[in-house]
């Protein structure tokens, strides 16, 4: 009985997921957002159902989800300080993605690198140059000053 529960309910969750994508793709669409920002927006969304999907199963078998939520709010306060550079470039590149003044295929100069931006992704931005690729920390992008230029001459 338990295990036709169980797979009743991830179906359901893999199946909520894929009919919600093309309608968060026809909104991002809609709304004018690029395809990177569209992106990530599917893959949060896809992680939060996903994570209802688990907990629920968990319920179903009797696990206490209370106990595990309390368990990874105490572990979560701990790795934030460890990982605070990391968590600093994740909230570094939404701010980049949501307020769009570095996109893709611009030129950026910032300190002593410039070159077109061919990435924008959660941790770092990808810049190549004649040279060589350079990967810039979003934190860097988000706090200092960046020239942009839509061409490069």
């Amino acid at each position: 009985m338990y295990l036709s529960v169980i797979i009743f309910i991830l179906a359901a969750t893999m199946y909520m997921i894929t009919k919600l994508t093309p309608i968060v793709h026809d909104i991002c669409k809609k709304n004018n957002f690029d395809h990177h920002t569209c992106h990530i927006i599917n893959k949060i969304i896809r992680y939060i159902i996903s994570m209802l999907g688990i907990s629920i199963v968990l319920q179903n078998i009797g696990i206490q989800i209370s106990m595990l939520i309390a368990a990874f709010g105490v572990t979560g306060i701990v790795l934030s300080y460890g990982l605070k550079d990391i968590v600093a470039n994740f909230i570094a590149s939404i701010l980049i993605l949501g307020y769009k003044h570095i996109k893709i295929n611009d030129y950026i100069k910032i300190k002593d690198w410039e070159g077109r931006v061919i990435d924008i992704n959660l941790r770092y931005t990808t810049l190549q140059t004649n040279e060589m690729t350079i990967f810039i920390p979003n934190i860097i992008l988000y706090t200092q000053t960046v020239g942009v230029s839509q061409q490069h001459k």
